[in-house]
C-alpha cells in the first residue's frame, strides 16, 4: 500500500502529464454532456413549463429527473476524478484510465457519490453566500473565495488519491479472494473425482 507521502512525492514526466491531459479531455467531454442535460432540464422547466403554471408537473417529473441526473453526475464525477488520479500515478491514460477507474470503483459507487456530494456542497456553499452578500464587489471577498476554492480542490485531490488506493486495494483483495476460492473448489472437485 502506498502512503500519502509516497503518492505526493512520485515524480511526473512529460509523457505522464500528456496522458493526464488526454484523460482530462475525456472527463471534460463526459461531464459537459451530463451538465448540458441538467441545463436543458432546467431550461425546459423555467421557459416552457413555468409559463403554463404547471408546478405539479415539475414536482412530479422534472424534480426527480433533476435529482437523478445530479446523482448520476456526482457518481460519474468520482470515476472521472479517479481516472485522473490513475493517469497521474499509474501512467495509464484516456479510455484505459476510465476503464480502470470503473473497474476499481465497482462496489464503492455509493462512497464515491457521497465524497463528490460533499465537495459539490462545499463548492455551492461557497458560491451562494458570495452571490447573496455580494462578495464579488470587494477585492477581499474574491481573494477569500478563491483561497477557499483552492483549499477545497487540494483537499478533493488528496481525498481522490486515498479513495483510489482504497478502491484499488479492495479490487485486489476481491481478486485474491476469488482466486483462493477457485483453488479450493478446484482441489475439492479433484478430490471428489478420485
Amino acid at each position: 500500500m502506498m502512503s500519502l507521502k509516497e503518492m505526493v512525492n512520485k515524480p511526473f514526466d512529460k509523457a505522464r502529464l500528456k496522458g493526464t491531459f488526454i484523460t482530462s479531455v475525456y472527463a471534460l467531454f463526459l461531464s459537459t454532456c451530463i451538465l448540458l442535460g441538467l441545463i436543458s432540464l432546467l431550461t425546459t422547466y423555467f421557459v416552457v413549463l413555468r409559463n403554463f403554471g404547471c408546478d405539479v408537473f415539475f414536482a412530479a417529473l422534472c424534480l426527480p429527473a433533476f435529482v437523478g441526473l445530479l446523482a448520476l453526475y456526482l457518481a460519474f464525477s468520482a470515476v472521472w476524478n479517479m481516472s485522473l488520479v490513475i493517469s497521474m500515478l499509474d501512467g495509464v491514460h484516456g479510455t484505459g484510465a476510465l476503464a480502470l477507474a470503473i473497474y476499481y470503483s465497482r462496489g464503492s459507487e455509493w462512497r464515491g457519490l457521497r465524497l463528490m456530494l460533499v465537495f459539490f456542497a462545499w463548492g455551492e456553499g461557497l458560491r451562494l453566500p458570495c452571490l447573496y452578500f455580494g462578495c464579488y464587489e470587494r477585492e477581499y471577498g474574491i481573494v477569500a473565495q478563491i483561497s477557499l476554492f483552492c483549499l477545497g480542490n487540494v483537499l478533493k485531490w488528496v481525498v481522490c488519491m486515498v479513495y483510489f488506493n482504497d478502491c484499488k486495494n479492495r479490487a485486489f483483495e476481491k481478486k485474491e479472494c476469488v482466486e483462493s476460492v477457485d483453488d479450493e473448489v478446484g482441489t475439492q472437485v479433484e478430490a471428489v473425482g478420485e
